[in-house]
């Protein structure tokens, strides 16, 4: 869940519909949105979500995760991480792709977290090839 790179969706999008993507807002992510010590943590972030991720379900716009805590490590603090840690992943991950809509729920005593990232068919695609569920 890196999302580091920018992808040229633009060029791919308008191979198959010109018209489509003059309408849409194009799929660039920001490289300079973050500093040095927001990208480390972002990264760090984004690796420590990626290893809790238990699900995976694909949504009409993007795709659902269910993130399991307790298949994470403790924090550089020594403290267990939590939905906190989701948010401030979310709030560095829309700096870089503002395309990209989110949503965090807390669900019941077992303390499951679902992030959904969404956006419509072109954000869906890309999420699924910087999500891993595809190759590029």
């Amino acid at each position: 869940m890196g999302f580091e790179r920018t992808t040229p969706l633009l060029l791919a999008a308008l191979a198959v519909s010109p018209a489509a993507v003059f309408a849409a807002e194009p799929l660039v992510c920001n490289v300079h949105a973050l500093s040095p010590a927001e990208r480390d943590r972002h990264q760090a972030l984004g690796q420590e979500l990626k290893s809790a991720v238990a699900k995976v379900a694909e949504l009409p716009d993007g795709y659902e995760m269910t993130l399991d805590f307790k298949k994470m490590g403790l924090d550089a603090r020594g403290l267990p991480y939590c939905v906190v840690e989701v948010a401030q992943w979310v709030d560095l991950e829309s700096r870089c792709c503002p395309f990209v809509d989110f949503g965090i729920e807390l669900k019941g005593k077992d303390r499951l977290v679902t992030l959904r990232l969404m956006g419509g068919p072109e954000v869906k695609d890309f999420l699924k090839t910087e999500l891993g569920l595809v190759r590029p």
